[in-house]
């Protein structure tokens, strides 16, 4: 189906002020008839869940502000529908936000990357260490041993099992 088929499809029954709308998105950030899907899903998915109209959600002042911003449209895009998952997903986006926080006060530096699992899921987290030397391993590990002490680590294993 192409993205004209999808939008026809999608939005028969919007008001003209809905579809204009997304029309002004879909001709700003050009997605693929699949982003276009996601988008009308999560669209969907919102105005079910808080009892709101399509035209309310798109009128959000980030979306709209990245739609106009500075960038490609494949940039634009990508954040215009991050910032939808962050309204699809409101809690996700919370549980996101307090983990990215405490990753950066924990300030683990280059030796020592700490990665959530992708999307929250799964529940594993990447622990990278990089070193040049055997001291260098040593230390690190030491520094990891500290943080997992002062429960550091344990506060990241916490919010990542928050419901």
């Amino acid at each position: 189906m192409t993205r004209d088929e999808v939008l026809a499809a999608r939005t028969t029954g919007w008001p003209e002020a809905a579809r204009a709308a997304l029309a002004a998105v879909v001709a700003e950030l050009r997605p693929s008839a699949s982003h276009l899907t996601d988008i009308l899903d999560w669209l969907d998915d919102i105005t079910v869940r808080d009892g709101s109209a399509p035209r309310t959600i798109l009128a959000d002042e980030r979306l709209r502000a990245i739609a106009a911003g500075g960038g490609s449209a494949p940039e634009r895009l990508k954040r215009w529908k991050e910032r939808l998952r962050q309204l699809r997903y409101p809690r996700l986006a919370t549980r996101e936000r307090a983990i990215a926080e405490h990753l950066r006060t924990m300030a683990c530096g280059p030796r020592l990357a700490v990665a959530p699992p992708a999307g929250l899921e799964g529940g594993v987290v990447t622990f990278t260490i990089r070193a040049r030397s055997t001291a260098d391993l040593t230390e690190t590990v030491e520094e990891l041993r500290t943080r997992i002490a002062r429960g550091e680590v344990e506060r990241l294993f916490a919010l990542l099992d928050e419901a």
